[in-house]
């Protein structure tokens, strides 16, 4: 293809493109990438279909090292405990395999891969959610040659932290863009139990929304504040979060001058000629760069044109020019890729074969479609998607292979017989992937079968002796727990007898803490922003007796700007006497290096948040190194899998052979027992959005959304609870709760939490009996994370 395009490759800027597939991987070759990136098998960030064996990626790895071009391995899902050892047999495999690098998130996989194969190269993904230069300097102190940076940030941010840093910097610069920072969505976890921090999120962000009137809440009252009034002539619904695809090829010279090593382009999960058509796209324009203007602008249009019959989203320049970009959502739009083929009325179910059902519907045709075209069916009402590849049509009654714009088709396809239709079906149809997919399957089938019985096996008496030296027991961890759906406080809880975990507890504001508790707090967590500053001195007394049991919680994301005072305001409140403080992303704890080596008498005690997305006792010794005092484990955590991990780690930290290795002390874990953690994170302040509005989706499930600080933020009506897990919680080793009130009205938060620590300690919660019980949810904790 395109075979009289210039494939002379610019060494300025690497091109990294994507490969779900063979024929992808193939089309990423000929194309003209740089690099190419594929999944690790079982722990990427993406639901393919079928995964690379561990023969194929070392077969990829040696075609493409023979062309010069390197490979690259997507090892970023998080692992959970029981996967410890599976985890470190594909670190085993990786190492003979020798890929150009590792490109992980996980701190477990962080600490395993630095700790026992050290050779293996390592990139920070963007699911860390690298935001800035402390970020970048940090991680690549921790032992990442490259971080893959946020696709929040703007040119100049981006230049800023080249400039500060020694880190390389690898920039998406092409495809589908996240409503929330990578990493730091819980949406779709919290809702099902699909995490995206593993690869399996449903894209909460692309469904549907409407704004709700102040009466219809789903339990939660919104803040007094309107926020922003919607603007003239916009809808009260619509696509509220859907981003339009990221395109950055016209400020690829921009780009380069701000140091950036690499672009890379999304997209595991799209076709062959999607791969193929955007990376001679942008080989060609990266190839022109030093061409005088009259013919780089001639080979962009004709980069255009071809990112044009790639058939993705709508597309924009995302946060690249503007930290504070107006094209970046559209609201009247799905946000389906594809080309839109007309709507759909109707659809006739019936039972198919292989247990499946076959849907049947009609539509008039807006684009052309042929036998083998992958095809995307959106329902409207409730957000589903159906994707599929068109094996047969019918025009006039009799088969075809092609259906031309203008005639009424009749189109059939298989779905799963769980999935129900509804018969008044609305929706619409988009074309995904041309006809050439169907060859490309039968290609990558060819291809897999070339390569059977190249087996690539791992160490196995190395991997043993990883496991030994971390205590770490096979098959489950068995604990005496409440049974799964019971409660674990049935009776009082507080009465003598019963171990009651310390209670921590965080509030929105410093006069917050005056307000009447209904537990004794040990810790108070206090949002570090200049309002809570500012009030410091103000309130003076009314606070001091609260100072010893003070955090400091820094957010998740400190933008460029602030991070200079950031560090000057940490420095005051440590010549304060206060030096404790909730670390919102890893890197943050290098704010404190300088002051650590500048004066000793500090005595700091950190603490990592939830948003350091610590699943595994690997990822606890490794906050235990970089010398935290304490963390909270994963939100998105099951029962038994938080169970087994704090099992394996008081083991590794018990075992007296490890006495000589120089392992740091316990470090105390706590658990979010109760709150309502944002969902969405994100940077976008669009002006379509009612600040402290409820809104709903098309489950009626109900959110607030909330503009601080420079976060967007999108929290559930219903507040996630484990206040009946706490026995259970103690059981299991956990040695702090928190109860987070920090996102609404204090005195409303307080008596919601009385409420429901009143029903969890007579094992009402959940049961509809008696008084009017509240609505809770409990995330994954009594189900499984995917």
């Amino acid at each position: 293809m395109h075979s009289t395009l210039n494939k002379k490759k610019n060494n300025t800027m690497e091109l990294l493109a994507p490969a779900g597939s063979f024929p992808a991987f193939e089309a990423a070759l000929e194309e003209g990438a740089d690099a190419i990136y594929v999944g690790a098998p079982g722990f990427n960030a993406r639901a393919l279909s079928r995964d690379f064996t561990f023969a194929e990626i070392g077969s990829m790895i040696r075609q493409a090292h023979r062309k010069g071009v390197k490979l690259y391995i997507a090892m970023n899902s998080l692992v959970k405990e029981a996967e410890i050892p599976a985890a470190l047999e594909a670190l085993s495999c990786f190492e003979s395999l020798r890929p150009d690098a590792l490109i992980i998130q996980d701190l477990g996989l962080l600490y395993l891969a630095r700790t026992w194969f050290p050779n293996l190269p390592l990139h920070a993904s963007t699911l860390m959610s690298v935001h800035n230069s402390l970020a970048a300097e940090e991680l690549a102190r921790l032992g990442f040659e490259r971080v893959v940076l946020a696709r929040e940030l703007t040119i100049n941010e981006i230049a800023a932290i080249h400039q500060k840093t020694g880190a390389e910097l690898e920039v998406f610069i092409h495809g589908a863009m996240c409503f929330s920072y990578s990493g730091l969505c819980l949406f779709s976890s919290m809702h099902g139990g699909k995490s995206s921090l593993r690869g399996q999120c449903v894209q909460p962000c692309r469904r549907h929304y409407a704004w709700q009137r102040p009466s219809k809440q789903g339990g939660r009252t919104p803040q007094s504040k309107k926020g922003k009034r919607a603007p003239k002539g916009s809808s009260a619904a619509g696509y509220l979060f859907s981003m339009n695809d990221l395109c950055g090829i016209d400020m690829l010279p921009a780009m380069r001058d701000a140091g950036v090593t690499c672009l890379k382009i999304e997209g595991r999960l799209k076709s062959a000629q999607y791969v193929a058509n955007t990376v001679a796209a942008y080989r060609m324009a990266l190839d022109s760069l030093d061409k005088p203007d009259a013919i780089q602008d001639e080979i962009l249009q004709e980069s255009h044109r071809l990112l044009d019959e790639a058939m993705g989203r709508k597309r924009s320049s995302g946060y690249l020019l503007s930290e504070k970009p107006a094209e970046v959502i559209t609201p009247s739009q799905s946000g389906n890729s594809g080309r839109l083929l007309g709507r759909v009325k109707g659809i006739q179910q019936d039972r198919g074969r292989d247990g499946k059902n076959r849907l049947t519907f009609q539509i008039l045709l807006a684009a052309q479609v042929n036998e083998g075209d992958r095809l995307r069916l959106h329902d409207e009402q409730s957000g589903n998607r159906f994707s599929f590849t068109l094996r047969s049509l019918q025009v006039g009654g009799r088969r075809q292979k092609t259906a031309r714009a203008g005639q009424k088709t009749q189109l059939s396809f298989l779905v799963e017989r769980k999935e129900q239709v509804h018969p008044y079906f609305q929706g619409t149809l988009f074309k995904v992937d041309v006809s050439t997919r169907i060859s490309a399957e039968r290609s990558g089938r060819k291809r897999r079968k070339e390569l059977t019985g190249q087996k690539v096996v791992p160490d196995k008496i190395k991997v043993e002796d990883i496991l030994a030296q971390l205590t770490w027991k096979r098959g489950p961890v068995h604990l005496k727990l409440a049974g799964k759906g019971q409660g674990g406080n049935k009776g009082n809880s507080r009465r003598p007898g019963r171990k009651e975990l310390p209670w921590w507890v965080a509030v929105a504001k410093l006069g917050d803490l005056r307000q009447r508790m209904p537990v004794r707090p040990a810790r108070f967590l206090i949002p570090f922003n200049r309002e809570n500053i500012n009030q410091l001195d103000q309130l003076g007394d009314k606070i001091r007796k609260y100072s010893s049991r003070l955090l400091w919680c820094l957010p998740p994301v400190i933008h460029e700007a602030y991070l200079a005072w950031v560090g000057q305001e940490i420095k005051k409140l440590s010549e304060k006497g206060y030096t404790r403080f909730s670390l919102g992303h890893c890197s943050q704890y290098g704010l404190f290096l300088p002051l650590i080596e500048e004066q000793k008498t500090y005595n700091f005690e950190l603490y990592g948040n939830y948003t350091l997305n610590l699943l595994n006792s690997p990822a606890l010794q490794a906050t235990a190194h970089l010398g935290y005092q304490g963390v909270l484990f994963s939100l998105e955590s099951e029962g038994d899998n938080l169970a087994s991990a704090l099992h394996h780690y008081a083991r590794q930290v018990d075992n007296k052979n490890n006495e000589g290795r120089g392992l740091p002390q316990k470090i105390q874990v706590g658990a979010y027992a109760y709150g309502h953690p944002p969902l969405f994170t994100a940077r976008l302040d669009s002006e379509h959005f009612r600040y402290h509005q409820s809104l709903a989706s098309p489950q009626d499930e109900y959110f607030i959304l909330e503009h601080q600080d420079g976060l967007t933020t999108a929290r559930a009506a219903l507040p996630f609870s484990l206040l009946k897990q706490r026995q259970n919680l103690a059981s299991m080793g956990v040695d702090f709760l928190l109860l987070d009130l920090s996102s609404g009205a204090i005195s409303r938060e307080t008596a919601a939490l009385s409420s429901l620590l009143n029903q969890a300690d007579s094992g009402r919660i959940g049961k509809g009996k008696g008084k009017q019980q509240l609505a809770i949810m409990q995330g994954n904790f009594d189900g499984v994370l995917v």
